[in-house]
């Protein structure tokens, strides 16, 4: 894991307003990004993602998702699967370990989530993972 490589990236406005720790600093955001689950749950629809230097904060509008990216994220990939109307395309951030959360009664059980975003931002955001994870 290169927690350099976060540090060294250039601060971006706080444009979405996350409340950041001591030392935090934005390094990546997007709006309108779809995500979920590993097993394609959708999750939100028109999501705000910022990126730190130390987290991944997802904002869905009903609920802030945040990953420590140094310890949380083990593997970050593109997805690129299926045909037609079944054709799947979307960043994939494996978990080190599982994360339960929602209704008691129908509980998600997850070890990864998955974000659509623009090209221009899906290469971005590769570029910092891929940096950051070898």
């Amino acid at each position: 894991m290169n927690k350099e490589y976060l540090n060294s990236l250039p601060e971006l406005k706080n444009k979405f307003k996350v409340d950041l720790e001591d030392g935090e600093k934005v390094v990546f955001l997007a709006k309108n990004v779809i995500f979920g689950t590993e097993t394609m749950r959708a999750l939100g629809y028109e999501t705000k993602v910022t990126l730190t230097n130390k987290r991944l904060i997802a904002d869905n509008g009903r609920g802030v998702w945040t990953i420590d990216v140094p310890e949380d994220v083990v593997s970050c990939r593109i997805v690129d699967e299926g045909k037609g109307l079944n054709h799947i395309h979307c960043v994939a951030l494996d978990l080190n370990q599982q994360i339960v959360c929602g209704d008691p009664k129908d509980p998600i059980v997850l070890t990864g989530f998955v974000f659509t975003y623009k090209k221009k931002l899906e290469a971005q955001f590769m570029e910092i993972m891929n940096n950051v994870l070898n």
